[in-house]
């Protein structure tokens, strides 16, 4: 990610120019402080506006590989029903498909190219079209990789065992409050 300099900085340098201005041009003997102050706190701030660090980004915390864990458990579980073209079971759980492409939200070709295969499958349920929904289904699953992904790797076991799991809103806060 590349640093960029903060929006502040050149209002920042405008006002200590001024202010430097102001103090070259007044007396060489001023009757008050307020001039070096003002000098000073211009300078302060454009100090600290300029080099702190620029606000992080919360980029990277677990969540897309949560979503995907969470939601692409919940869209494994309809492989049977979309077999079967049972569309009763599959409507209520349209959500999750939406849900998913959220995993692939920080990375943009791939968010836009899984949400469209989703919304196509959404509207094929609401359309009452099993073909459809089978056949967009069977893409999404092709193009995630979702059965490679979550084919049920070892649960590790063992003490300092850190994983999106063991964070605050664990695995047990994830079995607690499941999405109908």
């Amino acid at each position: 990610m590349s640093r960029h300099m903060s929006p502040l900085a050149l209002p920042l340098a405008l006002v200590a120019a001024a202010c430097t201005l102001r103090l070259a041009l007044a007396p060489a003997f001023s009757s008050g402080m307020a001039a070096r102050r003002e000098m000073l706190g211009a300078v302060a701030a454009g100090v600290v506006a300029l080099n702190s660090p620029l606000p992080a980004l919360a980029d990277w915390q677990g969540e897309p590989s949560r979503a995907l864990k969470k939601y692409g458990s919940a869209v494994l579980a309809l492989e049977g029903a979309v077999a079967k073209g049972d569309l009763a079971a599959i409507k209520p759980k349209l959500r999750k498909f939406t849900l998913l492409c959220g995993a692939w939200r920080f990375e943009p070709s791939d968010f836009r190219k899984f949400s469209a295969i989703a919304d196509a499958l959404i509207e094929g349920a609401e359309n009452n079209k099993v073909d459809v929904v089978q056949a967009k289904y069977a893409q999404l699953l092709k193009e995630t990789g979702l059965k490679q992904m979550l084919k049920g790797a070892p649960v590790p076991k063992g003490a300092r065992v850190i994983d999106t799991g063991s964070s605050i809103a664990g695995i047990s806060k994830l079995s607690m409050y499941t999405e109908s």
